[in-house]
């Protein structure tokens, strides 16, 4: 009678727990098992059966709220953030406002230089705080053109500031540099 109770007992654990010996909570359940197994050898009467019973339930209520919980807990942690690259290059970074700022700015407006715009224009992180716009034209650019393509790059990047609130402390500067034009070679 004791081992077909013992059988009927052990199915829900067997169920509950795979396999032994994976996790705190696995040995814990376990122990609590063999020590049901011989507390229930060793009973003589209904009543020590039922005492057993009892030690069981109370010691896999324990093995669950105390052990398990600080496992539970760590991998649920461990689930809900990612894991840390070993490799250079993979960390997670954040940027700051202003290496955002400037890398959408540069993403809209960087340009190289072609023949029916006849200049390059790029934006980089000057300090936390300034973009600065390099343009590179051609001697064939009068003033008046350059001075609009600045222009719209700074409308461009004061638009993009004020979409994210940033407005109030984005600072603009431009470095613009000429460069000869080249001549077209006559074919003989």
């Amino acid at each position: 009678m004791n081992r077909w109770l013992l059988c009927v007992l052990s199915v829900p654990l067997w169920l509950a727990v795979p396999a032994y010996a994976q996790s705190p909570c696995s040995d814990c359940f376990y122990a609590a098992e063999q020590e049901v197994r011989k507390c229930l050898d060793n009973a003589i009467s209904a009543g020590d059966r039922n005492s057993c019973l009892d030690t069981r339930r109370a010691r896999l209520k324990s093995c669950s709220d105390n052990q398990c919980q600080a496992l539970r807990e760590e991998t649920a942690t461990a689930d809900q953030l990612p894991a840390t690259p070993s490799r250079p290059g993979l960390t997670l970074y954040t940027p700051t406002e202003g290496e955002w700022l400037a890398l959408v700015a540069r993403a809209g407006l960087r340009r190289e230089a072609s023949p029916d715009r006849p200049y390059s224009l790029d934006i980089v992180l000057a300090d936390p705080q300034t973009l600065q716009i390099v343009m590179r034209h051609a001697s064939t650019m009068n003033r008046e053109q350059v001075r609009k393509a600045i222009e719209a790059a700074r409308e461009t990047i004061r638009t993009t500031a004020r979409g994210y609130g940033w407005d109030k402390w984005v600072k603009i500067r431009e470095n613009v540099e000429m460069y000869a034009a080249k001549k077209e070679r006559t074919g003989h």
